[in-house]
């Protein structure tokens, strides 16, 4: 496989910005042919009549939507949860209805940011009642995580089986 073709490639399936290093790692290829790749996929896409670049930022690298398409595709783009945020987004799916202050007994503080980020992303409820709010998952959780049924004693044994339990 030719080198800037594999960098491509490395850099297309990260789908975040990359470090010189981490495509070092990813690819085996040395940094001096990894920077020419680079300089070659840079102007080759810039040359190109495409909705994609190839960018540098600060000391990583990207492959992205050029501006003019980021705003236009902002509606169907999914947009990606940090590690933590999933795990919170586990353990509500997997005991609901939960009632917030266990979330956080468990998760610590912040869950509260973690709520707020999956309530955002409509993936969850978050319901007041008279013993403070309970998290239940929305109709967008099970699409959104690839599980395949809207049930949740069935999502609850997906997760328990994804989980190795």
């Amino acid at each position: 496989m030719p080198d800037v073709e594999l960098v491509e490639a490395i850099l297309f399936s990260a789908g975040k910005p990359l470090r010189l290093k981490e495509i070092e790692d990813a690819t085996g290829l040395e940094e001096k042919i990894i920077r020419s790749a680079l300089r070659k996929l840079i102007r080759s896409y810039k040359s190109r009549n495409t909705a994609l670049d190839v960018v540098k930022t600060g000391p990583k690298y990207s492959m992205q939507l050029k501006e003019e398409y980021a705003l236009e595709t902002e509606e169907v783009a999914q947009k990606e949860l940090d590690r933590e945020v999933m795990k919170t987004a586990a353990l509500i799916a997997y005991y609901q209805p939960m009632q917030k202050k266990e979330l956080l007994e468990v998760v610590g503080e912040k869950a509260r940011g973690h709520v707020d980020e999956l309530i955002a992303q409509k993936l969850i409820y978050q319901n007041r009642t008279n013993r403070g709010y309970i998290l239940e998952t929305a109709p967008k959780f099970p699409e959104f995580f690839g599980l395949g049924t809207t049930d949740k004693i069935e999502m609850k044994k997906i997760l328990t089986e994804r989980a190795g339990l």
